[in-house]
């Protein structure tokens, strides 16, 4: 039986700031380039402090997040964005606004059993032919096993298959799907948690090596098992 998530806690002494040159944070950015491109209204779903929307922080850029504490975090250094402190389950937002939605590494973090909900409010403000961009965490034994998150909050790791059919049932169309990450950005991960709650600090050689390492493997473009990022259009 899967265990319930417990979300996460920005910490002001950690969070204080866009960590935009994370790996997944900075492929993000590569894998989405294409599909930014002459889209004018754009939300960005679960932006915690900013890492992803200091990279874009352009007007029209809409993020959101369900808590405060980090969205005042973001304002102070994504000054073109407009920020909603809101829920994904319910987003106060009318219908086909949006040409382009994005969440990177939320789906995971999100309350257990509410996917679909989420999907449903995403199809929802979507224009029609709009774009859903994002990433999850796949399902891979040696991805879990090392994963800190995974153990002790019990963030899910998706099976991409059942993931497919779930965006599908929703009317949105996957246009592109790429797997990224291995052995290098598993080590890199388990080592941000580790420097994070155990060390009690941010920055360290062995964390910079494996972060290096890793940034390297996913734009290597070999196929992976630890990030999958997916493209969606909606019909």
């Amino acid at each position: 039986m899967k265990k319930k998530t417990i979300p996460t806690k920005w910490n002001p002494l950690f969070d204080n700031k866009p960590t935009s040159n994370i790996p997944r944070i900075s492929f993000s950015k590569k894998f989405s380039t294409k599909y930014l491109e002459e889209r004018d209204q754009i939300l960005e779903i679960g932006c915690g402090v900013g890492s992803f929307t200091h990279l874009i922080d352009r007007k029209g850029y809409f993020a959101l997040d369900l808590d405060i504490n980090a969205i005042k975090i973001a304002k102070k250094y994504c000054i073109n964005t407009n920020f909603i402190v809101a829920s994904a389950l319910n987003l106060p937002l009318r219908s086909e606004i949006f040409d382009l939605i994005c969440m990177w590494g939320v789906f995971e973090e999100i309350p257990m059993g509410t996917e679909n909900q989420i999907v449903s409010e995403i199809h929802r403000t979507l224009k029609s032919k709009a774009i859903l961009l994002l990433s999850i965490y796949g399902d891979h034994f040696i991805t879990k096993i090392l994963d800190l998150a995974f153990i002790f909050r019990g963030v899910r790791h998706y099976n991409l298959q059942e993931f497919r059919e779930l965006i599908s049932n929703y009317g949105l169309l996957i246009g592109e799907i790429t797997v990224r990450g291995g052995l290098n950005t598993v080590i890199s991960n388990f080592l941000v948690y580790f420097y994070k709650h155990v060390l009690k600090k941010k920055e360290g050689t062995i964390k910079n090596y494996f972060d290096k390492k890793s940034s390297e493997e996913i734009d290597s473009g070999k196929d992976g098992m630890v990030y999958i990022f997916i493209a969606a259009r909606k019909q």
